[in-house]
This record gives structure tokens, C-alpha cells and sequence, in this order.
């Protein structure tokens, strides 16, 4: 007991650090978060001229504001940047200095996604909410069942989207080119996501292939959970969440078994 009380009290202290370090670069961070809205809307400005006012894909123009806010909103919350940093400090050696810390590097990442997604949260809900209060086109049917689903749809979403770009990063072990295979995988994940158009306009195998990779599950489902595109009670929504589980555990044992792998080799070469 008394050492996972200094696990926690430890753990505090980091929040706090990198809460510290968010509000130092404040105007970094709400730059980097305007830049962020640029993807979805643009998409759906896209969206909403290709439909002219009409039904394309099961998405009628509301569908298709709510589902890009939906996107923008998960996206923010999922979303990691960890691969860059993993992959710089491998390359320089400056995880040394990490490795000789109480915690486990990964702790470090951990903190700072969580600081940083919580400052999303508090400044994009209640600009959505504030913004549906005046624009009824942008209000949601939302009951507290949905609210519960769609958290633990995100915090599955958020652990499996930092596993696999920390995984990514851990690739700078044994090349330079990890975050140029990140970028790929990316530029599949913005389409097998639902994060450049809603996965009903995609040919059913796509939809099905996306489903069971760790694709759909990130952005798509909870999208979808949230603005009511799959009915509560459906057999989707635990499926959905049976895949998310099943994931995050490979993706559990791929990291600690890249992890023991490299640093084997990253000590080996003196980094």
C-alpha cells in the first residue's frame, strides 16, 4: 500500500509538471489545437456541398455537421504525438536521462497526453455545447447511457492510439525512418477511421476490414456512439468494444516485448 500512496503522490507531481509546461507554451498549444480543426471542417464544407441538402450515405446535412464535429472533437482526444519524441530522443540519446528517472519513460508520455487532452476537453465541450444552445443544427440527442458508452469508447480509443504511435517510436531502435512509417500509417488511419468521410461511404469490405483493424475503433465507433448513428442495445456497440479490448492487449504485449528488445539495443550501442 504504502508504495503504490508514492506511486500516486509521484505520479501528482508529474501531472503537475507538464500542467506547468502546457500553460508555458499556451499559445503553442491553442495554435496547434486551431490547427487542428482544419482537417474536419474542411472535410465536412466538403461533405455538405457534395449532398446538396440530400441524403447521401444515411447522412442527411445535420448528420453531417455533428459527425465532423463528432471527428474533431475524438480526433483532439485520441489523437498522439508521441512517435516524434520517442524517435528524437533515441536518435540524440536524451532518453538516457529518462531511463535513469524513478518511472518508466513511458510514464512521462502518459502524464502529458492526459494533461493535454483534459485542457481539450475543457475548452471543446462547452464550445459545443454553447455553440448547440445557438445553433440547433448542431444539437445532440444525448442521454446518460450514451455519455457513459461514449467515455469508455474514448479512454479505450486514447490507450490504443498512444500504444500503437508509441510503438511506432520504439521502431527508432533499430531505424531512422519511424516516423516516416508512422506518416504512412496515418495517412491510412485518416481514411480507415471515418476521419475524412463517415466509413457508410466506403464499399462494405472496407468497412469490415477497418472494423477489425484498430481503425474504425479509434474515431468512427465513438463518433458514431456519440451523435446516434448506432442505436443503444445494438450488438455493434459490444462488438465494437470487445475488438477495442482485444487490441489493446495485443498492442500490451507488443510493447513490452519491442520495448525489452530495444533498449537491449539502444544500451549496446552506448546511447
Amino acid at each position: 500500500m504504502k508504495g503504490m500512496a508514492l506511486f500516486w503522490q509521484k505520479y501528482r507531481m508529474l501531472l503537475r509538471v507538464e500542467w506547468a509546461v502546457m500553460f508555458a507554451y499556451r499559445s503553442e498549444s491553442l495554435i496547434w489545437m486551431v490547427g487542428a480543426f482544419i482537417q474536419p471542417l474542411v472535410s465536412m464544407a466538403v461533405w455538405l456541398s457534395i449532398s446538396n441538402n440530400q441524403t447521401v450515405g444515411g447522412y442527411n446535412a445535420h448528420d453531417y455537421m455533428v459527425y465532423f464535429l463528432g471527428v474533431l472533437l475524438v480526433d483532439r482526444l485520441t489523437s498522439t504525438w508521441d512517435v516524434w519524441e520517442l524517435d528524437t530522443s533515441i536518435q540524440d540519446g536524451s532518453l538516457s536521462t529518462k531511463l535513469v528517472r524513478p518511472f518508466h519513460p513511458v510514464h512521462w508520455s502518459i502524464s502529458q497526453n492526459l494533461v493535454y487532452k483534459l485542457f481539450f476537453a475543457f475548452i471543446l465541450l462547452p464550445a459545443w455545447a454553447i455553440a448547440a444552445a445557438l445553433f440547433p443544427m448542431l444539437r445532440l440527442n444525448i442521454s446518460l447511457e450514451i455519455i457513459v458508452l461514449f467515455f469508455c469508447a474514448i479512454v479505450f480509443s486514447s490507450v490504443i492510439r498512444f500504444l500503437i504511435g508509441f510503438e511506432f517510436g520504439l521502431l527508432a531502435f533499430w531505424t531512422n525512418r519511424a516516423t516516416a512509417i508512422y506518416s504512412l500509417y496515418e495517412g491510412i488511419h485518416l481514411f480507415l477511421a471515418g476521419r475524412i468521410a463517415p466509413l457508410s461511404m466506403f464499399p462494405s469490405w472496407v468497412e469490415e476490414v477497418a472494423a477489425w483493424l484498430p481503425f474504425y475503433g479509434t474515431v468512427g465507433f465513438p463518433v458514431e456512439l456519440l451523435v446516434g448513428k448506432i442505436e443503444i442495445g445494438s450488438p455493434a456497440i459490444l462488438t465494437n468494444f470487445a475488438i477495442q479490448f482485444a487490441w489493446l492487449i495485443i498492442l500490451l504485449v507488443t510493447f513490452r516485448l519491442l520495448w525489452k528488445k530495444g533498449i537491449k539495443k539502444y544500451g549496446a550501442v552506448g546511447g
